[in-house]
């Protein structure tokens, strides 16, 4: 039996500003359609941690200063491979944001239906956990 398992490595942040405004990017792609923070992929030669500045100076503009709070894994049905999420926050300086990104009041997110199981990960974002797991 092996103990070996296919794992894709994403991350997410959320960034704040200091009006306690969240940056929230509208995406369009069908596997992960809404309201999200910014994320993406960790390549080959690279930590979760340097794919977080990559992945957000190129969606944002943004340097950041990002701090892991927590992790969050699942079974993707799609690819058959374990999916693992890196969750980091963010503060920065309210400014001009490209198109398909705005800032929101923190209060709004919890009212919204936000892309994919964002909903559910927000306790880590906000402190209140640590890590979670779903059972797909």
């Amino acid at each position: 039996m092996t103990r070996f398992l296919t794992i894709e490595l994403t991350m997410m942040v959320m960034i704040e500003n200091e009006l306690g405004e969240i940056l929230i990017q509208d995406r369009k792609k069908k596997d992960w359609p809404g309201w999200t923070f910014p994320g993406g992929h960790v390549e080959r030669n690279e930590g979760s941690y340097h794919a977080t500045l990559r992945e957000i100076e190129e969606e944002t503009g943004l340097t950041v200063q990002p701090l892991l709070r927590g992790t969050a894994e699942w079974n993707n049905l799609t690819t058959g491979a374990r999916e693992l999420a890196f969750l980091y926050t963010a503060k920065v300086k309210k400014q001009a944001l490209p198109e398909k990104l705005f800032w929101v009041k923190k209060a709004e997110l919890t009212n919204q239906k936000l892309a994919g199981t964002l909903n559910d990960l927000l306790p880590i974002f906000f402190g209140e956990k640590q890590q979670i797991y779903f059972e797909v």
